[in-house]
């Protein structure tokens, strides 16, 4: 009986890592990972968690019964800043709740309440590959007690069997993401100095911005006038013109925040940020996500750069860079391109001056 067990496991974990060491797109790992574990240890939901070597959540993929949930990076934070996840992370070690009711550990969500089946049972188990802490995978049953010592064993061998496989597709996915910062960039100042002319290099600073965020709408704010207030001039995407000329006082805002302190932000959510006022929204324009990106030129702040809601629902971990060094190249463009213009603009009028004597 022992042998027939000790087998039937061996042959599970292979199955297990030739599913998943079979790819190398992280979210595809996590997918077939996180289906193994539900469909040989038992439960209606589970969670996978991918840590980055600072040990903050880069990725995440829910399954609800058969349905997946991709994008909830944000939403499972919360779970791992001081739920069972984060207790799992801080201490390395597995846990098995058999009454989440009677755990403290467990991050209570509306789904606890007792009139919608409030007690569940839940195991959370750490990857770790090499002694490298790479996530946290969760398994949550509807009943109480439906969950014992032999599911966490099993729970905890699929995660030791598919660890360097998440650890694998992580490093993977992040050279990737290197490789596209590096690439965005490199279009970008080809891009951007292939012209001098000032609402060319707008237009281009917005194509770029655009296709390397790939977000609905993008603007250019410039710090313009004594008051250091921010005028938006450029703007591109879905209901770009409602933001065309429209003026935000100096330091008001986020874009205002940026633009005087001269570093950038993600905004995951504006609905749960108190900074997001209403100097922050344009008309016929619902902000979900914003990153903003201090544009410089010599190490001085002329304006904000302004990604508005990205296409797939959440942005990329690498979203700040790209915005960032977007903004030091575009920055020394439009720059030049302000000085060209104000110097064809001085020639014009010297010209209309000696024309006229």
């Amino acid at each position: 009986m022992a042998k027939d067990r000790t087998r039937s496991l061996l042959e599970l974990l292979i199955q297990v890592n030739r599913e998943v060491a079979a790819a190398l797109d992280l979210r595809t790992v996590l997918q077939r990972l996180l289906f193994a574990a539900l469909q040989n240890v038992g439960g209606e939901r589970g969670s996978i968690v991918v840590l980055d070597d600072n040990g903050k959540p880069m990725d995440a993929t829910i399954v609800y019964g058969t349905s997946l949930h991709e994008h909830t990076t944000q939403q499972l934070r919360e779970t791992v800043d001081r739920g069972l996840a984060g207790w799992v992370v801080r201490h390395r070690k597995a846990a098995l709740i058999p009454d989440t009711s009677q755990d403290e550990r467990w991050l209570r969500r509306p789904d606890d309440t007792l009139n919608k089946n409030g007690q569940k049972s839940a195991i959370c188990v750490p990857l770790l590959a090499r002694e490298r802490l790479v996530g946290v995978l969760t398994l949550v049953h509807p009943l109480p007690n439906a969950f014992g010592p032999e599911h966490l064993e099993l729970m905890q061998a699929i995660a030791d069997q598919a660890s360097i496989a998440v650890l694998n597709a992580r490093l993977y996915t992040e050279s990737l993401r290197q490789a596209r910062v590096m690439t965005a960039l490199a279009d970008g100042a080809a891009a951007f100095s292939a012209s001098l002319e000032v609402r060319e290099v707008w237009q281009r600073v917005l194509n770029q911005t655009m296709q390397a965020m790939q977000v609905e709408t993008v603007a250019i704010g410039l710090i313009e006038g004594p008051a250091q207030g921010l005028v938006f001039r450029a703007a591109a995407g879905q209901n770009a013109g409602n933001i065309l000329d429209r003026r935000i006082p100096g330091g008001q805002g986020l874009a205002g925040l940026v633009a005087r302190e001269g570093h950038g932000m993600i905004i995951l959510n504006v609905k749960e940020d108190k900074r997001y006022t209403e100097a922050d929204r344009f008309s016929g324009i619902e902000a979900n996500a914003i990153a903003l990106a201090p544009i410089q030129s010599q190490g001085k702040t002329i304006g904000v750069l302004e990604a508005i809601n990205p296409v797939s629902g959440i942005f990329d971990p690498d979203a700040l860079t790209v915005m960032t060094g977007i903004g030091g190249l575009a920055g020394t463009t439009i720059r030049n391109a302000q000085l060209f213009e104000q110097l064809q603009n001085a020639h014009q009028r010297y010209r209309e001056l000696f024309e006229e004597s």
